[in-house]
């Protein structure tokens, strides 16, 4: 009784650790969807890259003999930061040279993994990919692809022939051209977006002779932008001057025009008839009484005549 209940006790552990993956030999991993994976086998004639089998879901493989590979085939963004609060714990601040001068960038990549099949071939590029690196996606991430951003960054600079005073009119440029600079590097994987978390980080002395550079130019602008508007109010006043003096000119040409033509229309005729109508009206207006006397201590003033009387 005794030596079966020991066998069945031993079979019932083997079935229940198997499911685990804890008999030798034996694991599990799941690949969960928007990832995907790739069983290697290790030894035997099956081995290397070239027969490695894309998998998904729940992969049985012999631990020994076997390693499957996970990727995440969809696009996420990691940092590469100088503040050990984000991505790494470590700087991985992505350091370049422009002009002889070092500078330090927090840089964000968008990028994933892809399943898509080579052409003429039954691999993909996952399978070119772990060919040629031989890495996880995290070692590649912090190794191959640091280290490529921070050769494109390097080579766009230079290409671009960049000054540190440059480096705030042209951070647009340089970040397009290190995206496409990276894809073409790394044909294999998918660069969606690449751009700068922080101000690019120059040495001290340098910052401050750009500051100063920029204050200037700032003030140089502002002076500029001044006598400008002095000069175009000086214009303006000008103008409005010559234009008052031009009404007032035309103003002046328009009345002697007109007396000119007053003094042409007026003839004796004109004048006589002008006489006859004056005279008609204070006959007209005559109510037959001649005009009153006025006198005065020494004078005596009449209708008809004036009378100085004697002592």
């Amino acid at each position: 009784m005794k030596p079966r209940y020991l066998v069945f006790v031993l079979l019932a552990s083997i079935i229940g650790t198997s499911g685990c993956g804890v008999v030798p030999g034996t694991s599990v991993k799941t690949v969960e969807p928007g990832y995907a994976g790739l069983k290697i086998q290790l030894y035997g004639g099956e081995k290397g890259i070239e027969n490695a089998q894309l998998v998904s879901g729940r992969v049985w493989y012999n631990g020994y003999t076997e390693e499957v590979v996970v990727f995440p085939t969809f696009i996420n963004t990691y940092q590469f930061t100088k503040d050990p609060t984000e991505g790494s714990t470590n700087d991985e601040a992505v350091v370049f040279s422009v002009g002889g001068s070092p500078v330090s960038a927090d840089v964000g990549i968008s990028f994933g993994f892809t399943s898509e099949q080579l052409p003429g071939t039954t691999k993909t590029k996952l399978h070119q990919f772990y060919e040629t690196y031989r890495k996880t996606p995290d070692q590649f991430r912090a190794n191959e692809l640091r280290n490529g951003l921070r050769k494109c960054f390097g080579e766009v600079a230079e290409n671009l022939k960049l000054t540190p005073a440059m480096l705030p009119t042209s951070q647009q440029k340089l970040v397009t051209d290190v995206a496409d600079c990276t894809q073409k590097r790394f044909p294999i994987i998918v660069v969606q977006d690449i751009s700068l978390l922080a101000p690019l980080r120059l040495p001290p002395d340098i910052q401050k002779s750009i500051n100063e550079q920029f204050a200037a130019q700032q003030a140089a602008q502002t002076a500029e932008s001044n006598r400008r508007k002095v000069e175009a109010e000086a214009a303006a006043n000008v103008a409005q001057a010559k234009g008052e003096a031009q009404v007032t000119i035309e103003q002046a040409k328009a009345e002697a025009e007109s007396n000119r033509l007053r003094a042409v229309s007026i003839t004796p005729q004109l004048l006589e008839l002008e006489r006859l109508r004056v005279e008609r009206s204070r006959v007209e207006k005559w109510n037959g009484q001649q005009a009153p006397t006025i006198q005065a201590p020494n004078v005596q003033i009449s209708g008809s005549s004036v009378k100085t009387p004697g002592p």
